[in-house]
Order: structure tokens, then C-alpha cells, then sequence
């Protein structure tokens, strides 16, 4: 893995690519994983824009505060992290602070390892300091 990579905020300048991330998830069938990459990207303003609001922990409709970031490679997203600013007790139980997941396309390379390293030091300056995933 020589990819330059970065934890980037979700943004309209790489909608072309999360388009493809979202695409390519989408028809291997699989889980999407973390839960936020499920919301369908048709308006992506909204999309970006209800990512935002959840980070300000605005119209969350129940859910808890959350961060997203996408980790990108040489222009490319390749995997997404979702990092919960703090736990109901049923996610203490059930789902933790962070989930992440790579691109089927992209797995196997070492991105997941960095992923969740870089998502630990973003959960870190969000205050939390005991990690649950």
C-alpha cells in the first residue's frame, strides 16, 4: 500500500467517486457497512448536508451525534468510517462508537488496518478516550 491516503470530510468534490464506492457496494449485495453508507446518494447535497447535521448532532431523528469520514486514495474512496460521539446503552451493547468498511474492490491492501488507526486518532479529539467497536 503506497496510495497516499487521507480521512477526508464527506464533499461535493468527490461525489464522483463515492458515487462509485456507493455503486460498486450496492450491487456485490452485501451488508453496507458502516450503516450511513446505506443512505441512497441520488441528491448528494442532501446526503452531504445530513452527514453534516449528524456530526452537529441535528436532526438526528433519535439517533446519536456522528462523525463520517471517507478514506481516500489517490482521488479515489475507498473505504468510510462512522465514529458515534457517545453510546445509548443499547449501543453499548450492540454497535460501539466506530464502524468502517472497504470497497469490495479494495480489500486485501492494508486500508482497513489505517482506516480504523486514523479513526481512532479523529475518536480521540472528539473526547472519547475508551473506544467500544
Amino acid at each position: 500500500m503506497n496510495d497516499q491516503l487521507v480521512l477526508s470530510n464527506p464533499s461535493i468534490e468527490l461525489k464522483d467517486s463515492y458515487l462509485s464506492f456507493y455503486q460498486e457496494w450496492k450491487q456485490s449485495g452485501e451488508d453496507m457497512v458502516p450503516w450511513v453508507i446505506e443512505k441512497d446518494p441520488e441528491n448528494f447535497e442532501d446526503m452531504i448536508t445530513w452527514l453534516n447535521n449528524n456530526k452537529q448532532g441535528m436532526n438526528t431523528n433519535g439517533f446519536v451525534a456522528n462523525s463520517t469520514y471517507w478514506l481516500v486514495a489517490n482521488q479515489i474512496v475507498v473505504g468510510a468510517v462512522n465514529i458515534r460521539h457517545e453510546l445509548t446503552d443499547k449501543l453499548f451493547h450492540s454497535g460501539g462508537h466506530i464502524g468502517y468498511g472497504i470497497r469490495p474492490s479494495e480489500r486485501w491492501k492494508g486500508y482497513a488496518k489505517e482506516l480504523l488507526r486514523l479513526a481512532l486518532l479523529k475518536s480521540k479529539r472528539l473526547g472519547i478516550l475508551k473506544v467500544l467497536f
